[in-house]
Protein backbone atom coordinates (compact mmCIF):
# COMPACT_ATOMS: atom_id res chain seq x y z
CA UNK A 1 0.00 0.00 0.00
CA UNK A 2 1.12 3.74 -0.19
CA UNK A 3 3.32 5.20 3.07
CA UNK A 4 0.16 7.69 3.55
CA UNK A 5 -1.96 4.92 3.53
CA UNK A 6 -0.01 2.67 6.34
CA UNK A 7 0.79 6.31 7.64
CA UNK A 8 -3.23 5.81 8.28
CA UNK A 9 -3.81 3.26 9.34
CA UNK A 10 -0.87 2.76 12.04
CA UNK A 11 -1.98 6.62 13.63
CA UNK A 12 -5.31 4.33 14.85
CA UNK A 13 -3.03 2.17 16.40
CA UNK A 14 -3.43 3.31 19.94
CA UNK A 15 -1.86 1.84 23.61
CA UNK A 16 -3.88 0.53 25.88
CA UNK A 17 -3.64 -1.91 28.89
CA UNK A 18 -3.88 -5.43 27.85
CA UNK A 19 -2.37 -9.08 28.07
CA UNK A 20 1.36 -9.04 26.74
CA UNK A 21 0.68 -12.22 24.34
CA UNK A 22 -1.81 -10.09 22.81
CA UNK A 23 0.55 -6.97 23.11
CA UNK A 24 3.23 -8.98 21.05
CA UNK A 25 0.24 -10.21 18.98
CA UNK A 26 -0.62 -7.21 17.88
CA UNK A 27 3.11 -5.65 16.86
CA UNK A 28 3.77 -8.28 14.82
CA UNK A 29 0.67 -7.91 12.70
CA UNK A 30 1.02 -4.71 12.46
CA UNK A 31 4.52 -4.60 11.03
CA UNK A 32 3.27 -7.57 9.10
CA UNK A 33 0.69 -5.16 7.67
CA UNK A 34 3.14 -2.74 6.58
CA UNK A 35 5.11 -5.32 4.80
CA UNK A 36 2.18 -6.56 3.00
CA UNK A 37 0.36 -3.31 1.54
CA UNK A 38 -3.06 -3.24 0.34
CA UNK A 39 -3.57 -6.21 -2.25
CA UNK A 40 -3.73 -4.95 -6.10
CA UNK A 41 -4.98 -6.71 -9.00
CA UNK A 42 -1.77 -8.24 -9.12
CA UNK A 43 -2.60 -10.19 -6.76
CA UNK A 44 -4.55 -13.31 -8.03
CA UNK A 45 -7.59 -13.20 -5.26
CA UNK A 46 -8.00 -9.50 -5.92
CA UNK A 47 -7.37 -9.37 -9.85
CA UNK A 48 -10.51 -8.29 -10.37
CA UNK A 49 -11.34 -5.59 -7.62
CA UNK A 50 -9.02 -2.35 -7.72
CA UNK A 51 -8.81 -1.40 -4.66
CA UNK A 52 -7.15 2.46 -5.48
CA UNK A 53 -10.51 4.23 -3.99
CA UNK A 54 -9.64 2.84 -0.62
CA UNK A 55 -5.82 3.81 -0.43
CA UNK A 56 -6.71 7.32 -1.39
CA UNK A 57 -8.51 7.48 1.92
CA UNK A 58 -6.74 8.92 5.42
CA UNK A 59 -8.24 7.49 7.66
CA UNK A 60 -8.92 9.52 11.40
CA UNK A 61 -9.85 8.41 14.91
CA UNK A 62 -13.44 7.22 15.52
CA UNK A 63 -15.50 9.21 17.92
CA UNK A 64 -16.26 7.38 20.82
CA UNK A 65 -19.97 7.90 20.19
CA UNK A 66 -21.90 10.26 18.01
CA UNK A 67 -25.53 9.00 17.90
CA UNK A 68 -25.43 7.64 14.86
CA UNK A 69 -25.79 3.85 16.45
CA UNK A 70 -29.25 5.01 18.34
CA UNK A 71 -30.36 6.91 15.45
CA UNK A 72 -30.03 3.73 12.86
CA UNK A 73 -31.67 1.29 15.36
CA UNK A 74 -34.60 3.49 16.78
CA UNK A 75 -36.43 2.21 13.57
CA UNK A 76 -34.61 -1.71 13.77
CA UNK A 77 -37.37 -4.50 15.12
CA UNK A 78 -36.14 -5.73 18.11
CA UNK A 79 -34.12 -8.56 18.69
CA UNK A 80 -36.01 -12.19 19.57
CA UNK A 81 -32.73 -12.98 21.73
CA UNK A 82 -29.55 -11.56 22.60
CA UNK A 83 -28.11 -8.06 20.74
CA UNK A 84 -24.68 -6.93 21.17
CA UNK A 85 -24.59 -3.53 19.51
CA UNK A 86 -20.83 -1.99 18.70
CA UNK A 87 -20.81 1.74 17.20
CA UNK A 88 -17.41 2.37 15.00
CA UNK A 89 -15.76 -0.49 16.57
CA UNK A 90 -16.51 -0.14 20.29
CA UNK A 91 -18.90 -1.91 22.33
CA UNK A 92 -22.25 0.07 23.28
CA UNK A 93 -23.19 -1.39 26.27
CA UNK A 94 -26.49 0.90 26.82
CA UNK A 95 -28.01 0.09 23.05
CA UNK A 96 -27.19 -3.72 23.93
CA UNK A 97 -30.11 -6.17 24.99
CA UNK A 98 -29.06 -9.42 27.02
CA UNK A 99 -30.85 -12.76 26.86
CA UNK A 100 -30.82 -15.77 29.39
CA UNK A 101 -28.34 -18.35 28.23
CA UNK A 102 -27.81 -21.34 29.14
CA UNK A 103 -26.20 -22.32 31.98
CA UNK A 104 -21.97 -22.30 30.86
CA UNK A 105 -22.68 -20.03 28.05
CA UNK A 106 -20.94 -16.85 27.45
CA UNK A 107 -21.63 -14.06 25.52
CA UNK A 108 -19.66 -10.87 25.83
CA UNK A 109 -17.94 -8.07 24.15
CA UNK A 110 -14.36 -8.88 23.63
CA UNK A 111 -13.06 -6.59 25.11
CA UNK A 112 -14.78 -7.59 28.16
CA UNK A 113 -13.68 -11.41 27.57
CA UNK A 114 -9.93 -10.33 27.37
CA UNK A 115 -9.95 -8.61 30.55
CA UNK A 116 -12.29 -10.70 32.60
CA UNK A 117 -11.41 -13.98 30.75
CA UNK A 118 -8.41 -14.18 28.65
CA UNK A 119 -7.62 -18.38 29.25
CA UNK A 120 -11.21 -18.62 27.36
CA UNK A 121 -9.84 -16.08 24.32
CA UNK A 122 -5.83 -17.22 24.22
CA UNK A 123 -5.96 -20.19 22.54
CA UNK A 124 -8.18 -19.33 19.52
CA UNK A 125 -7.95 -16.00 19.06
CA UNK A 126 -5.70 -15.50 15.96
CA UNK A 127 -5.21 -19.38 15.47
CA UNK A 128 -7.40 -19.32 12.37
CA UNK A 129 -7.13 -15.84 10.90
CA UNK A 130 -3.38 -16.26 10.68
CA UNK A 131 -2.12 -12.64 9.18
CA UNK A 132 0.79 -14.18 7.83
CA UNK A 133 -0.58 -13.92 4.27
CA UNK A 134 -3.97 -11.78 4.15
CA UNK A 135 -3.50 -8.05 4.30
CA UNK A 136 -6.63 -7.06 5.98
CA UNK A 137 -6.54 -9.84 8.71
CA UNK A 138 -3.09 -8.54 9.50
CA UNK A 139 -4.74 -4.71 9.77
CA UNK A 140 -7.49 -6.27 12.02
CA UNK A 141 -5.34 -7.97 14.20
CA UNK A 142 -2.95 -5.24 14.67
CA UNK A 143 -6.03 -2.63 15.43
CA UNK A 144 -9.30 -3.86 16.58
CA UNK A 145 -10.44 -2.77 19.57
CA UNK A 146 -13.36 -4.52 20.08
CA UNK A 147 -15.73 -7.48 19.02
CA UNK A 148 -18.05 -9.75 20.34
CA UNK A 149 -16.71 -13.51 22.10
CA UNK A 150 -19.25 -16.44 22.46
CA UNK A 151 -18.45 -19.70 24.12
CA UNK A 152 -21.00 -22.07 23.79
CA UNK A 153 -20.17 -25.33 25.99
CA UNK A 154 -20.37 -28.87 24.77
CA UNK A 155 -24.30 -30.40 24.47
CA UNK A 156 -25.83 -26.55 24.63
CA UNK A 157 -28.25 -25.14 22.62
CA UNK A 158 -29.30 -21.41 22.33
CA UNK A 159 -32.67 -20.96 20.40
CA UNK A 160 -33.43 -17.30 20.05
CA UNK A 161 -30.77 -16.14 17.21
CA UNK A 162 -27.75 -13.96 18.57
CA UNK A 163 -27.67 -10.55 16.84
CA UNK A 164 -24.23 -8.60 16.49
CA UNK A 165 -24.74 -4.88 15.32
CA UNK A 166 -22.23 -3.01 13.79
CA UNK A 167 -23.22 0.28 13.34
CA UNK A 168 -20.00 2.88 11.75
CA UNK A 169 -19.63 6.09 10.36
CA UNK A 170 -18.61 9.81 11.18
CA UNK A 171 -18.08 13.48 10.15
CA UNK A 172 -15.07 12.62 8.98
CA UNK A 173 -13.23 9.25 7.09
CA UNK A 174 -12.95 6.55 10.08
CA UNK A 175 -12.13 2.81 10.10
CA UNK A 176 -13.27 0.42 12.42
CA UNK A 177 -11.54 -2.96 12.60
CA UNK A 178 -14.24 -5.29 14.52
CA UNK A 179 -13.68 -8.77 15.52
CA UNK A 180 -15.74 -11.85 16.24
CA UNK A 181 -14.96 -15.32 18.11
CA UNK A 182 -17.07 -18.21 18.52
CA UNK A 183 -15.87 -21.32 20.19
CA UNK A 184 -18.98 -24.06 19.92
CA UNK A 185 -17.90 -26.88 21.75
CA UNK A 186 -19.03 -30.62 20.80
CA UNK A 187 -22.99 -30.77 20.15
CA UNK A 188 -23.52 -27.32 20.54
CA UNK A 189 -26.18 -25.38 18.63
CA UNK A 190 -27.19 -21.39 17.92
CA UNK A 191 -27.96 -19.13 15.05
CA UNK A 192 -25.56 -15.82 14.76
CA UNK A 193 -26.38 -12.93 12.54
CA UNK A 194 -23.98 -10.25 12.04
CA UNK A 195 -25.43 -6.86 10.60
CA UNK A 196 -23.61 -4.31 9.46
CA UNK A 197 -24.68 -0.58 8.80
CA UNK A 198 -23.79 2.72 8.53
CA UNK A 199 -24.09 6.40 7.45
CA UNK A 200 -23.67 7.35 3.59
CA UNK A 201 -20.13 8.69 4.20
CA UNK A 202 -16.48 7.51 3.60
CA UNK A 203 -15.76 4.55 6.14
CA UNK A 204 -14.06 1.74 6.04
CA UNK A 205 -15.69 -1.35 7.83
CA UNK A 206 -12.69 -4.57 8.23
CA UNK A 207 -14.39 -7.32 9.89
CA UNK A 208 -12.96 -10.84 11.14
CA UNK A 209 -14.78 -13.73 12.31
CA UNK A 210 -13.21 -16.90 13.68
CA UNK A 211 -15.92 -19.96 14.22
CA UNK A 212 -14.81 -23.03 15.87
CA UNK A 213 -16.80 -25.50 16.07
CA UNK A 214 -16.03 -28.92 18.01
CA UNK A 215 -17.49 -32.30 17.25
CA UNK A 216 -21.20 -32.62 16.36
CA UNK A 217 -21.77 -29.08 16.50
CA UNK A 218 -24.66 -27.26 14.78
CA UNK A 219 -24.05 -23.09 13.89
CA UNK A 220 -25.88 -21.22 11.18
CA UNK A 221 -24.35 -18.07 10.73
CA UNK A 222 -26.07 -14.95 9.16
CA UNK A 223 -24.29 -11.71 7.76
CA UNK A 224 -26.54 -9.04 6.37
CA UNK A 225 -24.37 -6.35 4.93
CA UNK A 226 -26.11 -2.69 4.30
CA UNK A 227 -23.51 -0.32 4.51
CA UNK A 228 -23.75 3.25 3.64
CA UNK A 229 -23.09 3.65 0.01
CA UNK A 230 -20.05 5.56 -0.06
CA UNK A 231 -18.43 3.15 2.85
CA UNK A 232 -15.64 0.37 1.64
CA UNK A 233 -16.40 -3.02 3.94
CA UNK A 234 -14.37 -6.33 4.16
CA UNK A 235 -14.85 -9.00 6.10
CA UNK A 236 -13.44 -12.52 6.17
CA UNK A 237 -14.81 -15.71 8.07
CA UNK A 238 -12.58 -18.52 9.11
CA UNK A 239 -14.15 -21.34 9.99
CA UNK A 240 -12.39 -24.80 11.55
CA UNK A 241 -14.82 -28.21 11.43
CA UNK A 242 -14.60 -30.87 13.70
CA UNK A 243 -16.18 -34.33 12.87
CA UNK A 244 -19.77 -34.53 12.22
CA UNK A 245 -20.10 -30.94 12.35
CA UNK A 246 -22.56 -28.58 10.08
CA UNK A 247 -21.87 -25.29 9.39
CA UNK A 248 -24.70 -23.07 7.31
CA UNK A 249 -23.51 -19.40 6.38
CA UNK A 250 -25.53 -17.20 4.50
CA UNK A 251 -24.55 -13.79 2.90
CA UNK A 252 -26.57 -10.57 1.82
CA UNK A 253 -23.93 -8.10 0.13
CA UNK A 254 -26.20 -4.80 -0.70
CA UNK A 255 -23.95 -1.57 0.54
CA UNK A 256 -20.93 -0.09 -0.01
CA UNK A 257 -19.09 1.30 -2.58
CA UNK A 258 -16.56 -1.66 -2.78
CA UNK A 259 -17.81 -4.64 -0.62
CA UNK A 260 -15.68 -7.80 -0.41
CA UNK A 261 -17.14 -10.92 1.47
CA UNK A 262 -14.66 -13.90 2.15
CA UNK A 263 -15.29 -17.38 3.96
CA UNK A 264 -12.43 -19.63 4.18
CA UNK A 265 -12.89 -22.95 5.88
CA UNK A 266 -11.14 -25.80 6.99
CA UNK A 267 -12.74 -29.09 7.33
CA UNK A 268 -10.88 -31.14 9.84
CA UNK A 269 -12.99 -33.97 10.60
CA UNK A 270 -14.51 -36.98 9.07
CA UNK A 271 -18.47 -36.04 8.37
CA UNK A 272 -18.04 -32.25 8.41
CA UNK A 273 -21.10 -30.01 6.56
CA UNK A 274 -20.75 -26.28 5.45
CA UNK A 275 -23.39 -25.13 3.37
CA UNK A 276 -22.75 -21.35 1.88
CA UNK A 277 -25.09 -19.04 0.31
CA UNK A 278 -24.46 -15.33 -1.18
CA UNK A 279 -26.38 -12.58 -2.56
CA UNK A 280 -25.43 -9.57 -3.49
CA UNK A 281 -27.13 -6.63 -5.58
CA UNK A 282 -24.79 -3.27 -6.99
CA UNK A 283 -25.62 -0.51 -9.12
CA UNK A 284 -24.10 2.50 -10.49
CA UNK A 285 -20.35 2.27 -10.19
CA UNK A 286 -20.25 0.17 -7.27
CA UNK A 287 -18.21 -3.13 -6.38
CA UNK A 288 -19.60 -6.36 -4.51
CA UNK A 289 -16.88 -9.28 -4.34
CA UNK A 290 -17.64 -12.85 -3.12
CA UNK A 291 -14.85 -15.23 -1.91
CA UNK A 292 -14.64 -18.56 -1.09
CA UNK A 293 -12.16 -21.23 -0.28
CA UNK A 294 -13.09 -24.47 1.67
CA UNK A 295 -10.58 -26.97 2.25
CA UNK A 296 -11.62 -30.82 2.74
CA UNK A 297 -8.89 -32.07 4.97
CA UNK A 298 -10.43 -35.51 5.92
CA UNK A 299 -12.56 -38.10 4.43
CA UNK A 300 -16.57 -37.90 3.64
CA UNK A 301 -16.96 -34.48 3.81
CA UNK A 302 -19.33 -32.38 2.23
CA UNK A 303 -19.33 -28.94 0.63
CA UNK A 304 -22.39 -26.95 -1.21
CA UNK A 305 -22.00 -23.30 -2.39
CA UNK A 306 -24.43 -21.38 -4.37
CA UNK A 307 -23.96 -17.91 -4.83
CA UNK A 308 -25.86 -15.32 -6.94
CA UNK A 309 -25.22 -11.62 -7.96
CA UNK A 310 -27.50 -8.64 -9.25
CA UNK A 311 -25.85 -5.90 -11.41
CA UNK A 312 -27.25 -2.76 -12.92
CA UNK A 313 -25.84 0.23 -14.02
CA UNK A 314 -21.92 -0.12 -14.29
CA UNK A 315 -21.47 -2.13 -11.23
CA UNK A 316 -18.53 -5.00 -11.05
CA UNK A 317 -19.56 -8.43 -9.85
CA UNK A 318 -16.90 -10.70 -8.50
CA UNK A 319 -17.50 -14.32 -7.86
CA UNK A 320 -13.66 -16.38 -6.82
CA UNK A 321 -14.63 -19.52 -5.00
CA UNK A 322 -12.16 -22.11 -4.68
CA UNK A 323 -12.58 -26.10 -2.74
CA UNK A 324 -9.49 -28.01 -2.12
CA UNK A 325 -9.52 -31.73 -1.73
CA UNK A 326 -6.54 -32.84 -0.05
CA UNK A 327 -4.79 -36.38 -0.48
CA UNK A 328 -6.58 -39.40 0.91
CA UNK A 329 -9.99 -36.97 1.12
CA UNK A 330 -12.20 -39.80 0.03
CA UNK A 331 -15.62 -39.80 -0.58
CA UNK A 332 -15.71 -35.80 -0.49
CA UNK A 333 -19.08 -34.58 -2.23
CA UNK A 334 -18.59 -30.68 -3.08
CA UNK A 335 -20.03 -28.40 -5.50
CA UNK A 336 -20.33 -24.48 -6.21
CA UNK A 337 -22.57 -22.51 -8.23
CA UNK A 338 -22.26 -19.00 -9.45
CA UNK A 339 -25.73 -17.09 -11.13
CA UNK A 340 -25.90 -13.77 -12.13
CA UNK A 341 -28.28 -11.37 -13.50
CA UNK A 342 -27.09 -8.27 -15.36
CA UNK A 343 -30.02 -5.88 -15.60
CA UNK A 344 -27.77 -3.10 -18.13
CA UNK A 345 -25.48 -3.44 -20.68
CA UNK A 346 -22.62 -1.94 -18.77
CA UNK A 347 -22.65 -4.10 -15.62
CA UNK A 348 -19.97 -6.54 -15.57
CA UNK A 349 -19.34 -9.76 -13.70
CA UNK A 350 -16.85 -12.04 -13.33
CA UNK A 351 -17.30 -15.58 -12.08
CA UNK A 352 -14.47 -17.81 -11.29
CA UNK A 353 -14.94 -21.34 -9.48
CA UNK A 354 -11.78 -23.43 -8.77
CA UNK A 355 -11.59 -27.13 -7.79
CA UNK A 356 -8.46 -28.48 -6.72
CA UNK A 357 -8.78 -32.43 -6.41
CA UNK A 358 -5.83 -34.09 -4.92
CA UNK A 359 -8.10 -37.49 -3.96
CA UNK A 360 -9.23 -39.88 -6.46
CA UNK A 361 -12.58 -41.45 -5.19
CA UNK A 362 -14.81 -37.84 -4.96
CA UNK A 363 -18.00 -36.13 -6.64
CA UNK A 364 -17.21 -32.54 -7.43
CA UNK A 365 -18.60 -30.10 -9.95
CA UNK A 366 -19.01 -26.40 -10.55
CA UNK A 367 -21.02 -23.97 -12.75
CA UNK A 368 -21.28 -20.32 -13.68
CA UNK A 369 -24.26 -18.18 -15.35
CA UNK A 370 -24.58 -15.10 -16.46
CA UNK A 371 -27.65 -13.73 -18.14
CA UNK A 372 -30.42 -10.89 -18.30
CA UNK A 373 -33.68 -10.39 -17.57
CA UNK A 374 -36.26 -13.34 -19.75
CA UNK A 375 -37.58 -10.73 -22.19
CA UNK A 376 -40.95 -12.68 -22.87
CA UNK A 377 -41.26 -12.96 -19.30
CA UNK A 378 -41.11 -9.65 -18.90
CA UNK A 379 -43.62 -9.22 -22.14
CA UNK A 380 -45.73 -11.54 -20.53
CA UNK A 381 -46.32 -9.43 -17.27
CA UNK A 382 -46.49 -6.24 -19.59
CA UNK A 383 -49.45 -7.71 -21.54
CA UNK A 384 -51.39 -8.42 -18.36
CA UNK A 385 -51.22 -4.89 -17.30
CA UNK A 386 -48.28 -5.08 -14.84
CA UNK A 387 -46.57 -1.74 -14.77
CA UNK A 388 -42.72 -1.91 -16.91
CA UNK A 389 -41.23 -1.23 -12.88
CA UNK A 390 -43.78 -3.57 -11.08
CA UNK A 391 -42.91 -6.66 -13.68
CA UNK A 392 -38.91 -5.92 -13.87
CA UNK A 393 -38.97 -6.27 -9.63
CA UNK A 394 -40.87 -9.48 -9.73
CA UNK A 395 -38.62 -11.14 -12.31
CA UNK A 396 -35.42 -9.69 -10.10
CA UNK A 397 -37.53 -11.13 -7.11
CA UNK A 398 -38.27 -14.41 -8.24
CA UNK A 399 -34.36 -14.27 -9.13
CA UNK A 400 -33.15 -13.30 -5.60
CA UNK A 401 -35.90 -14.86 -3.42
CA UNK A 402 -34.15 -18.48 -3.88
CA UNK A 403 -31.30 -17.21 -1.41
CA UNK A 404 -33.14 -15.16 0.91
CA UNK A 405 -35.25 -17.87 2.15
CA UNK A 406 -32.78 -19.91 2.57
CA UNK A 407 -32.08 -17.91 6.21
CA UNK A 408 -33.99 -20.04 8.48
CA UNK A 409 -34.86 -17.43 11.21
CA UNK A 410 -38.16 -15.94 10.57
CA UNK A 411 -37.46 -12.31 11.64
CA UNK A 412 -33.94 -12.15 9.81
CA UNK A 413 -35.21 -13.86 6.88
CA UNK A 414 -37.95 -10.81 6.95
CA UNK A 415 -35.03 -8.22 7.74
CA UNK A 416 -32.80 -9.51 4.42
CA UNK A 417 -36.73 -9.66 2.19
CA UNK A 418 -36.77 -6.06 2.91
CA UNK A 419 -33.39 -4.77 2.48
CA UNK A 420 -33.59 -7.00 -1.29
CA UNK A 421 -37.08 -5.44 -1.79
CA UNK A 422 -36.09 -1.67 -1.02
CA UNK A 423 -33.32 -1.90 -4.02
CA UNK A 424 -36.01 -2.73 -6.79
CA UNK A 425 -38.26 -0.31 -8.27
CA UNK A 426 -41.42 -1.29 -7.10
CA UNK A 427 -40.05 -3.81 -4.05
CA UNK A 428 -42.82 -2.49 -1.56
CA UNK A 429 -45.40 -4.03 -4.02
CA UNK A 430 -43.45 -7.13 -4.08
CA UNK A 431 -42.88 -7.58 -0.78
CA UNK A 432 -46.84 -7.25 0.09
CA UNK A 433 -47.20 -10.10 -2.16
CA UNK A 434 -44.03 -12.05 -1.09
Amino acid sequence: MTTAAAASLAALHRARPEPGWLAQARGAALARFRTLGLPTTRDEDWRFTNLAPLAAVTFGPAPEEDGAAARLLASAPGPAGARLVFENGRFRRDLSSGAQLPAGAVLASLADALRHAPDAVRPHLGRLASPDALPFVAANAALLEDGAFLLLPRGVAVEAPIELVFVTGAAHPVSAQPRVLVVAEAGARATLAEIYVGTGDVYLVNAVTELVLGEGARIEHVKLQDEGVRAFHVSTIFAEQAAASRLVAHGVSLGAQIGRSEIRARLAGEGAEIAVSGLFMADATRVQDAFSWVEHAVPRCTTTETYKGILDGRSRGVFSGRIRVLPGAQKTSAYQMSSNLLLSDDAVVDTKPQLEIFADDVKCGHGGTVGQLDEASLFYLRSRGVPEAEARSLLIWAFAAEMVDRVSPTALRARAKALVAARLPAGARVLEAA
